[in-house]
């Protein structure tokens, strides 16, 4: 029952959306979204998801439980999803690039242009940027390599598919005067391997900060649809 609510929250501020117009630059899927779905241990059906009118994306941060959020705007290549508590995560091709509601926001992430998950062509091997993160510092220069660490079988909403793993080793500069611990780590992209599609990923983008498994509900069940395996 809660889940017809969340979906039909959605869908009612999706309607006054559309009835009001939108910008040209950045197009609302919905302006607000209340707190409608508590319990985020829903397993979301094939059918719940394609009913959605906004794209739906689950996330787990550390051993918190999971939470469900909605694609609240698109700008650009930046995308906006909103939590029912307000919490807000932009993306763009995949990489967190800033947050909002959280203990120490991620406020700022430069050269974006040079994002490699952005290219259509050879995955770039390294990307430089610098991010401000509240509580740590701004102007961080932090480096990444990436690379393709090959293809595996993963299954989302019951269904397996064929993906791509790509990982981007990251690499944080000291910022404090002693010796900081925990200055690099991994994150993982999961793309399916025929479309390229970002499907899944595990990052996070400081080293006192979760670690964030975001799911891309809805591009999955189109996934699904368009290969036939689901109607």
């Amino acid at each position: 029952m809660k889940l017809r609510v969340f979906l039909s929250s959605i869908t009612a501020v999706l309607f006054l959306v559309s009835v009001s117009g939108c910008s040209t630059t950045t197009y609302a899927y919905y302006n607000t979204l209340s707190l409608a779905l508590k319990d985020n241990s829903i397993d979301y059906s094939i059918e719940q998801v394609a009913e959605s009118k906004a794209d739906l994306m689950q996330i787990k941060a550390g051993d918190r439980d999971r939470a469900s959020l909605a694609l609240a705007y698109i700008d650009g290549e930046k995308y906006r999803w909103v939590s029912g508590d307000k919490v807000v995560f932009t993306t763009q091709h995949g990489v967190i690039v800033k947050t909002e509601g959280l203990n120490n926001d991620l406020y700022y992430t430069g050269n974006l242009q040079h994002n490699p998950l952005s290219t259509k062509s050879v995955l770039p091997y390294s990307w430089k940027r610098k991010i401000d993160v509240d509580g740590i510092g701004y102007g961080l220069s932090v480096d990444s390599s990436w690379r393709i660490e090959g293809e595996e079988s993963r299954e989302y909403l019951g269904h397996s598919l064929p993906m791509l793993k790509v990982v981007e080793t990251v690499t944080f500069p000291e910022y404090t005067p002693f010796i900081d611990m925990g200055l690099e780590w991994e994150n993982v992209y999961y793309l399916h391997k025929s479309t390229k599609a970002l499907l899944a990923s595990t990052q996070r983008f400081s080293p006192e900060g979760d670690t964030y498994d975001m799911v891309y509900l809805s591009r999955i069940v189109r996934q699904l649809k368009a290969e036939g395996v689901v109607q």
